[in-house]
């Protein structure tokens, strides 16, 4: 039995060395895998650090960008600001100038039309005159001619003869009077 139980145990020493030797077997193929992917994974570190790098380099330059964007931005908006109640400033002055403007061509109109007014009054004075000039020669020629008659015939004038003269040199007056103002 000593033989048995020694068999035994040299037969579970043999069958545990084959499983190690195995175990091993695998663990070697693994850890070659491990290296052969180590040095990917090295290659892949170093450009995802070469990445990181060019990275915080752009995010720096996208600063430096950014702050002279907000520069020239508050720059911009400033100039547009001044610039804006610059023309609101020209606006307000350029409505007053319309008012104003809308002022002088309404007293100009008026002053027109009074302007006209007046002429056309001058016009018809000038007119009344003219006609009252016209009747008081036409009055002055009939004198003219009364008298003339009158010398004409020396002969006493009868009353019928008088009081039609009288009538006439009436008509006249009262013709010059209505036609305009007779002295």
């Amino acid at each position: 039995m000593e033989n048995v139980v020694g068999l035994a145990i040299e037969s579970l020493v043999a069958v545990l060395l084959v499983a190690t030797i195995a175990y091993c077997a695998v663990l070697d193929r693994k850890l070659r895998r491990l290296r052969a992917d180590e040095a990917t994974m090295r290659d892949t570190v170093t450009e995802l650090v070469a990445a990181t790098h060019a990275a915080e380099r752009a995010i720096a330059g996208l600063r430096a960008t950014v702050a002279q964007s907000e520069e020239t931005l508050a720059d911009r908006l400033g100039r547009a600001e001044a610039l804006s109640q610059q023309m609101a400033g020209q606006l307000d002055e350029g409505e007053a100038v319309v008012e104003r403007i809308t002022r002088i061509a309404k007293a100009a109109r008026e002053h027109a039309e009074r302007e006209s007014a007046a002429g056309e009054v001058e016009r018809i004075k000038a007119a009344r005159e003219e006609i009252r000039l016209e009747a008081r020669r036409q009055a002055e020629a009939e004198e003219e001619r009364r008298r003339a008659a009158a010398k004409a015939a020396d002969a006493p004038v009868s009353a019928s003869a008088a009081a039609a003269a009288a009538a006439e040199m009436l008509a006249s007056r009262i013709r010059a009077l209505s036609l305009g103002t007779a002295s």
